[in-house]
C-alpha cells in the first residue's frame, strides 16, 4: 500500500474546500478527518463510493451551541473516498471546516 502525506483544506462559509497551502481545488481524495465550528448543519459532498459500488454523497452533522466545535476522525488508512470537487455547505458564512485529506 502506498503511503500517503496528509494535506488540509478549508473554507469560511458555504463553498469548495481549498488546499491551505496551495490554494488548489480538493478533489478526487480520500477525507481521513474533519475539524469544524459553527451552529446548525454542516453538509459535505463529493460523490463517496461504498465498499459494495454505491454511490452517497454526504457527510452530514449539526452542531447545537456557539462553544461546540466538532472533530470527526474517520481512521485507519482508507479515509472516505470523495471523487469530483469536495464542497461544504455550511450553517452560517462565519462557520469553519477543516478538511484532513489525502
Amino acid at each position: 500500500m502506498t503511503q500517503t502525506t496528509l494535506r488540509q483544506g478549508s473554507v469560511i462559509g458555504s463553498g469548495v474546500v481549498l488546499d491551505v497551502t496551495t490554494s488548489a481545488t480538493v478533489t478526487d481524495t480520500r477525507i481521513h478527518a474533519i475539524t469544524a465550528s459553527g451552529v446548525g448543519t454542516f453538509l459535505i459532498t463529493g460523490v463517496s463510493t461504498g465498499p459494495y459500488g454505491v454511490k452517497g454523497s454526504n457527510i452530514k452533522f449539526t452542531l447545537t451551541t456557539a462553544v461546540d466545535q466538532q472533530y470527526l476522525d474517520f481512521g485507519g488508512t482508507l479515509g472516505v473516498r470523495m471523487d469530483g470537487i469536495v464542497r461544504v455547505s455550511a450553517p452560517t458564512s462565519a462557520a469553519t471546516v477543516a478538511i484532513f485529506y489525502g
